[in-house]
């Protein structure tokens, strides 16, 4: 429409049609204010739903991206010494005086705070950078980020200008002051010099900190490093923002999901709030209302309708992203230490969103019901509501939809998300069948048992033929149902395989690390104590297949080799290497192909034994037999030891720290590190669970608007019961064991079609986001636990408005 023609179109309204044509919408909105007010409501519900995601997704972002650069580790690589021990003074000034400046060195160590909490120190040189930054650095001062200060519980009053005092479980004070910055983790920074100063009984250096090289000046460097050091690589924090990116796509599918869901409710409390439109509009025709005014009110309350739903949409999102950002951020903070828990903060582009989001929401929620007022036809009848089921439409449109998703290809996180929609498009078409069937069944078999009742029957009948006026509200809870119970299956099955997985990574009763000078009196102390049933080296170097760094391990005996959580084991090959998941994928490699690395020059290569699951690392890595290795490689780094007691035998940590003359954070208990990392899994996905907890409750939402708006608009079908005996509480029983029924059939649909996408998130979507997969463990609890959640929620949504419906009935 051109502008000429819309300036032509506003002047042909009159005024006083315009007017009419408004006071017969507001009757309606005062007639019927619950049927509209749900409306209104569930539109705002579908705009906060993917608003919330879409703010909750930019604020963590902008969060993320500013931690990222904070934690950007200024460190290109590590200069380390093997044999557990440390590297010296006098290692420093040999580089130094071969001209590598840009050298550091670096000390490590932890000390116990009175509360019992461990606190980690890292000591480097910083001298030149409270120059450079005296608000950030201060060499006369332990520094903390205000964030890790409040992590260790300590009761402690920090004065910005004054040094405080934190004193440690041995009764040494350490002056303290705040900083902002984060690049070094979640650590205690110090001077080096203050180090040596506080704590005396610390001596040389743990590692060096060597500044990003060229290629040239890093063979330089290699080449004149004594034979007891080696070059290490950092794990970089932007390798590791993978894990938020397929984040972000996750939760963006849950709010695309949890849109359609708010719009199957917005469509069909649209079709209830306006049922009588069309008969309204060819009233007003008939009183002489031009078509276009008519039109032009229409527009006005889309607008309106636009307006409020973006205002309620608004404030539901903030309150939704105000509870879920912090979330969000507890994720990234335990497993990168990435400082994301802030406070929301509002921006002038997420109004914007929401009135787009509530734009397209009123579009499609009544693009119908326009399309029935506005045009001529309306003069000469109106619309009715049918009970109809285009049962050969749907039905292609299944088939068409399991077409489209078989022949789906499934490379990347979109394409199997799309794939698997499809799927899922396909069940919500099916669904209508589905429910037929399965009340034709139930109706046979209640037959078959001898009762021929009428109401009985009747139940059966009278649900088959509402199953068209009810489907949109349950396709609604289909969908939020199947979503849930994927979800569950996938959380569980991530628990489970972690569960495993630690148990096999942590199976030692004890790990001894050790420094240097201390390796032949632990060994001396482990050959002959008598309680121990067996004890294990771990050592690790690096190594490169291609571009990839890779962390090669060895194993000793087959209490280290059974660790490896196995995914495939080869049936051909008895002698060979092992790989993780992700080195596996991102290569493309199976069992019993040849895999082909390199260290420095020298090139190896063995075949593929067995490819074994790894969580707990999100790099490349490799494992192979001891005495292959240390034929094959150099470099070695030596953690410590894994000790195995003979079975009865009480295991004392400290007493074994007084027998080897150890620190307390030379000895660690797998059994505490273990709950310590199943407590950070179970916060980790709080998140998902809580939303798929809210798309039940928008679900059921959906079906407290519908029971009460279809049940009132068959008013004539129910007083008809009542004139053939029903009393109230009979018709209340016969409405809600329909509805139930219904409802019923959705959990059974939902399950296999769950468990479908469950294992496609677990097998595909996970190595297409994150680089690793698991297996999909069954779990009744899964199921039972979110239908049941779901049935909870639906019985009150079902019943007020259905026993409501029933008390006036009786007039």
């Amino acid at each position: 429409m051109t502008d000429g023609n819309a300036i032509s179109f506003i002047r042909r309204v009159d005024g006083q049609e315009l007017w009419l044509a408004l006071q017969t919408q507001i009757a309606e909105y005062n007639h019927h204010r619950l049927l509209h007010l749900g409306f209104i409501f569930s539109l705002a519900i579908a705009t906060s739903t993917l608003l919330c995601i879409l703010v909750l997704n930019h604020a963590s972002k902008q969060q993320y991206s500013q931690a990222n650069a904070q934690l950007t580790s200024p460190i290109g690589f590590y200069i380390v010494a093997e044999q557990g021990g440390r590297v010296s003074k006098s290692d420093f000034a040999h580089l130094r005086r071969q001209g590598f400046t840009h050298i550091t060195p670096v000390l490590t160590f932890r000390k116990n705070l009175a509360n019992g909490e461990r606190l980690k120190f890292l000591a480097i040189d910083m001298l030149g950078l409270s120059i450079a930054n005296p608000v950030q650095f201060n060499h006369q001062a332990v520094l903390f980020t205000k964030a890790h200060l409040a992590s260790l519980d300590v009761d402690i009053d920090i004065n910005p200008d004054v040094n405080s005092v934190l004193i440690l479980a041995d009764k040494t004070p350490i002056p303290i002051r705040l900083t902002t910055s984060e690049q070094w983790g979640r650590v205690a920074l110090l001077d080096i010099a203050l180090a040596w100063q506080l704590f005396p009984q610390q001596i040389d250096f743990s590692a060096l900190m060597v500044a990003p090289l060229t290629a040239p000046q890093k063979q330089a460097l290699e080449a004149a490093l004594p034979a007891h050091l080696s070059l290490n690589e950092p794990w970089s924090y932007q390798e590791r923002s993978g894990f938020a990116d397929a984040l972000h796509l996750n939760l963006m599918a849950l709010a695309v999901l949890g849109f359609i869901v708010s719009m199957f409710i917005a469509f069909q409390a649209g079709e209830q709030a306006w049922h009588k439109r069309a008969e309204l509009a060819m009233q007003l025709r008939l009183l002489g209302v031009a078509l276009h005014t008519i039109k032009i009110a229409m527009l006005l309350e889309a607008l309106f309708l636009v307006f409020v739903a973006s205002i309620v949409g608004v404030l539901i999102a903030v309150a939704l992203v105000t509870v879920l950002l912090p979330l969000l951020g507890l994720t990234f903070s335990q497993l990168y230490s990435l400082n994301m828990s802030g406070h929301f903060a509002w921006q002038w582009q997420y109004a914007l969103w929401a009135l787009l989001i509530s734009s397209v929401a009123v579009l499609l929620a009544l693009t119908k019901q326009f399309k029935r007022i506005s045009t001529a036809h309306v003069t000469f009848s109106t619309s009715t509501v049918t009970g109809y089921l285009p049962r050969l439409v749907t039905l292609a449109g299944a088939v068409i939809l399991l077409l489209l998703f078989s022949g789906w290809p499934s490379q990347s996180w979109y394409q199997i998300m799309v794939k698997y929609g499809l799927l899922l498009s396909a069940s919500v078409v099916f669904l209508p069948h589905f429910l037929q069937g399965m009340l034709f069944l139930i109706g046979l078999c209640v037959r078959s048992f001898g009762f021929n009742a009428f109401r009985v029957y009747y139940i059966f009948q009278d649900a088959s033929n509402q199953i068209r006026r009810r489907y949109l509200p349950l396709a609604a809870f289909y969908l939020a149902l199947t979503t849930s119970i994927a979800a569950a299956l996938m959380v569980h099955s991530f628990e489970g395989a972690f569960v495993r997985f630690l148990d096999q990574q942590l199976s030692a009763d004890l790990l001894i690390r050790y420094h240097h000078g201390q390796k032949p009196q632990v060994e001396d102390w482990l050959q002959n104590n008598n309680d121990i049933d067996e004890y294990t080296l771990h050592q690790h170097t690096w190594a490169r297949v291609e571009n990839d760094a890779v962390k090669v391990s060895s194993y000793q005996s087959p209490q280290q080799l059974s660790s490896l959580l196995l995914k495939l084991l080869s049936t051909k090959i008895k002698q060979g290497c092992f790989i993780n998941e992700q080195l596996a994928l991102k290569r493309q490699l199976a069992v019993d192909q040849l895999i082909h690395f390199h260290q420095g020059d020298m090139q190896y290569s063995c075949p593929i034994q067995g490819i074994y699951y790894e969580y707990g690392y999100p790099g490349f890595s490799l494992t192979l037999d001891t005495a292959q290795a240390n034929r094959s490689f150099t470099g070695w780094i030596y953690s410590g030891f894994g000790v195995y007691f003979r079975s009865g035998t009480v295991i004392d940590k400290q007493a074994v720290g007084l027998a080897l003359g150890l620190a307390d954070d030379q000895i660690y208990e797998p059994s505490q590190v273990k709950k310590i990392a199943l407590k950070v899994f179970a916060q980790t996905f709080v998140l998902t669970q809580l939303i798929a907890v809210i798309l039940l409750v928008i679900a059921c939402f959906g079906l407290f608007l519908s029971a009460n708006g279809l049940e009132l608009a068959r008013k004539a079908d129910l007083y008809i019961l009542c004139s053939l005996g029903y009393s109230k509480a009979e018709l209340f029983v016969h409405m809600l064991m329909q509805w139930c029924l219904l409802a019923v059939g959705c959990v059974l649909l939902s399950w296999p079609i769950a468990t479908i996408l469950a294992h496609a998130l677990v097998s595909q979507a996970l190595p297409a986001s994150f680089g690793w997969s698991m297996p999909l463990i069954f779990n009744v609890g899964s199921f039972a636990v979110s239908s049941i959640f779901g049935l909870l929620f639906l019985l009150p949504a079902l019943g007020i408005p259905l026993f409501k419906l029933n008390l006036r009935s009786r007039r």
